[in-house]
């Protein structure tokens, strides 16, 4: 029991020490109040000096102009073009497949004529005479990239790639308006 009432004391005592602390900590940062001069006084006093730093005025921000984005420029129509489909298989890429028996066993990797490995949904192959390689196309809505070439694609004649032999054999032979963004691009 008379731990406790100690314990009691020394904590009281403790958090009395910290009061009285933190009161004259606070007396001795406040600035003390200025009275304002009275009309009646006929002698003008001037301000004592300020025994506080002078304040440093608040850096100021300037509103960032706003970025419009540059307009994407209107797709330019290429004209109709024929499509055919191709994938990495030997019956589609011959010499050039991973797959061809020359290759296999070998560190051979199928890239495309720009140095690119090959990808369904993004790759194709063009005419560079016709459509540079590295030129972005539209066609039925979905982007493509001109990454590759072909012996039998010539002129208006674009080769879509895809991953399976499958879907190229359901892709088939179609016709399609091609379009590209940057009509500068062209030769």
């Amino acid at each position: 029991m008379r731990t406790c009432k100690k314990q009691a004391r020394v904590i009281l005592i403790v958090g009395l020490v910290v009061l009285g602390l933190a009161l004259a900590l606070i007396s001795l940062t406040r600035v003390p109040k200025q009275e304002a001069p009275q009309e009646s006084d006929s002698i003008t006093e001037t301000p004592a000096a300020s025994t506080t730093a002078p304040e440093t005025p608040a850096p100021t921000i300037e509103p960032t102009p706003e970025i419009t984005p540059e307009p994407e420029p209107e797709p330019v129509s290429l004209g109709t073009f024929k499509l055919s489909a191709y994938c990495p298989c030997v019956k589609c890429c011959g010499i050039w497949s991973a797959e061809h028996p020359s290759r296999v066993g070998t560190d051979f990797v199928q890239k495309t004529k720009s140095g690119t490995l090959p990808e369904a949904g993004r790759t194709i192959g063009v005419d560079p005479e016709v459509i540079p390689l590295g030129t972005t196309v539209l066609i039925n809505g979905i982007e493509y990239v001109a990454e590759d070439v072909g012996g039998g694609v010539n002129g208006n004649h674009i080769d879509i790639f895809f991953a399976t032999h499958e879907e190229a054999l359901i892709f088939g032979v179609q016709e399609a308006e091609v379009f590209i963004k940057n009509k500068e691009a062209l030769p």
